[in-house]
């Protein structure tokens, strides 16, 4: 690729635009050439100095039209159709936007694809270690419990816990008596609902 097509190119909506810059810069030009010869007191000399201008305004455009880019199209290639529907240069920057975002985001992945499972593993063999060591320290304790004070458990306390251990046992029995009565309730409730009055 050649350095100079890297170098962006101006640009102008359509060709009238183009038209008009010309037309804007002829008279722009003409007004201060005759500023410049009223002012040095010579008005009669702009009709020698036309032909100079004029081939002047003529070499800048022709060595300004390879650098425009005119409905996006360069100036270089022929035209084809004047019913061309205009170029967007905004829909175009934002496409190529999403374009190097995209490839931002394929390299990103690239590299976590390549970076990720050696962390995951890492990970996994540091938490392996760890419950290994857990596991191994479990089995190293010793199971008495002789450093554990022994302490006195007031009457009225275990009395309390004793009645609850009791009535546990009472409650586990009628719970499933209870369940066994509302079965058969249940099964009589749709026994008389099935009957016709």
């Amino acid at each position: 690729m050649d350095a100079r097509e890297d170098l962006p190119k101006v640009s102008i909506e359509t060709e009238q635009d183009w038209k008009r810059i010309q037309s804007n810069l002829t008279e722009a030009l003409s007004a201060r050439l005759d500023k410049e010869l009223e002012s040095r007191g010579k008005p009669g000399d702009k009709e020698a100095l036309l032909p100079h201008i004029d081939q002047f305004l003529e070499t800048l455009f022709d060595i300004a039209r390879p650098n425009l880019r005119i409905n996006g199209r360069t100036t270089e290639e022929p035209s084809q159709d004047d019913d061309v529907e205009p170029f967007d240069e905004a829909l175009d920057r934002y496409i190529w936007s999403l374009s190097d975002q995209r490839l931002k985001w394929d390299k990103e992945i690239a590299a976590r694809r390549r970076t990720r499972p050696k962390e995951i593993e890492g990970l996994i063999s540091d938490i392996n270690a760890q419950h290994d060591l857990a596991e191994l320290d479990v089995a190293q304790e010793d199971p008495t419990y002789d450093g554990v004070p022994a302490m006195e458990i007031d009457s009225d306390l275990q009395e309390v816990f004793s009645r609850a251990a009791s009535l546990t046992a009472q409650l586990s029995q009628s719970i499933s008596l209870q369940h066994e009565r509302a079965t058969r309730a249940k099964s009589a409730f749709q026994e008389v609902k099935a009957l016709k009055p």
